[in-house]
């Protein structure tokens, strides 16, 4: 402990008080005017925040018939149910349910935000108080007796002072890795471009084809609404499928698909698909299926099917080149909409989409390359996960505590 630190219990140094929920039968209770907070929310584990917008309110009479508490701002609020260790400092008055302890900090004893980082410091010793029960809850006279240390006000100030400015840098470090990770897409759109564009390659034989040209079927799938009474059969695939080269067959919901339907929209081996509709950003972004997938799956009315021929393109060279920059560039302008955030290209548009299409022997090594530097990239995009995020947030909050900030 640093020196000039006293050990006290949470409840030396806060009012501690759960919180509640009116009943539900009973409109009056809510719509009201005081935020009524539940752990739905607060910003995930490890991002402790001021009290942003919440979902619903209470009236006064909500209040009073519940065993929700009046908290004031300058409260802290830390969830001790299920996702334990949620936390944030409050801004004004509010109340919160049943899912949170919530503590009132003695002016005289600690500010909020020091008792907030605190809190955040021992997440895993308080979770510890919940026991090895199923469903997971710590018991307010355990979390009352909870002992920590603190330093003077003027001290805990100063350490407050220190964790925001370490917090805010690396808030700076993770955006500016996150917007690495987004521009990667363009990257791979200019790797791309660099593999396939005969002019940049420098070498003979290519030749400019249209889609149309170089596909045998294009055809739009079919939309079935997610079955929600226990009736499907089978999936459909979401948009997110073509989010990356290869088809994310994972990415479906399930429906009741009858038998004509599914030989009709079904997927084979080599099949490439293309978004027919998204914002401007993700229309027409191609993936290919490399096997045939299990079960009954089809891909719906948002997806374009191509079937390559492969006389003359191989199907995974296909979905490369659609990708490529000057690809992506023709697409963007064949699609329409009045809103950037919806449009969409036709299956007659997508065909007039003109691609650089070397020898069979040619495209099968630039898919090669290709998924090798992707690889590389999907690596590189990996390397800085959330976990690591949390880990560094973590690490600021031992230093601080341990008087080394």
């Amino acid at each position: 402990m640093p020196a000039g630190w006293t050990t006290v219990k949470l409840t030396d140094i806060a009012t501690i008080q759960g919180g509640g929920t009116p009943s539900r039968t009973e409109a009056a209770y809510f719509g009201g005017d005081l935020p009524w907070v539940t752990p739905t929310d607060l910003a995930p584990i490890g991002k402790i925040n001021v009290l942003g917008n919440v979902a619903e309110t209470l009236t006064t009479a909500g209040l009073a018939n519940s065993s929700a508490k009046l908290l004031p701002a300058g409260s802290v609020l830390f969830s001790s149910r299920a996702s334990i260790g949620k936390i944030a400092v409050t801004d004004r008055d509010c109340a919160t349910n049943q899912g949170f302890i919530n503590l009132t900090p003695k002016a005289d004893a600690v500010c909020p935000w020091f008792l907030a980082y605190l809190l955040g410091r021992y997440i895993g010793d308080l979770i510890e108080l919940a026991g090895k029960t199923t469903f997971l809850e710590i018991p307010r006279g355990k979390f009352k007796d909870f002992e920590i240390a603190i330093p003077p006000l003027p001290e805990q100030r100063r350490v407050v002072a220190r964790i925001k400015e370490c917090m805010g840098r690396m808030e700076e470090i993770e955006s500016l890795r996150n917007s690495s990770r987004a521009q990667q897409k363009h990257l791979s759109a200019s790797l791309i471009e660099s593999e396939l564009h005969p002019s940049l390659t420098g070498e003979e034989g290519w030749a400019i084809r249209t889609v149309a040209e170089l596909v045998t079927s294009v055809r739009n799938g079919r939309s079935i609404a997610q079955d929600t009474e226990g009736l499907a059969d089978g999936a459909v695939l979401t948009l997110t499928a073509v989010r990356g080269i290869d088809l994310g067959v994972e990415f479906q919901k399930p429906i009741a698909l009858p038998d004509n339907v599914a030989q009709q929209f079904g997927i084979d081996e080599g099949d490439v698909f293309v978004s027919r509709a998204n914002t401007i950003e993700l229309v027409g972004l191609a993936a290919v299926a490399e096997v045939k997938p299990a079960g009954r799956l089809i891909y719906p009315d948002l997806l374009i099917k191509l079937k390559a021929d492969r006389a003359h393109i191989l199907p995974r060279y296909l979905a490369y080149a659609l990708r490529s920059a000057s690809a992506r560039k023709q697409i963007k302008a064949r699609a329409l909409g009045s809103s950037q955030t919806m449009v969409k290209i036709s299956g007659e548009r997508l065909r007039e989409v003109r691609l650089p299409v070397p020898s069979l022997h040619k495209q099968a090594q630039i898919i090669s390359r290709l998924d090798a530097a992707h690889e590389l990239i999907r690596a590189l995009a990996t390397e800085y996960a959330s976990g690591e995020a949390e880990g560094l947030r973590g690490t600021i909050l031992r230093k601080a505590f341990a008087g080394e900030l």
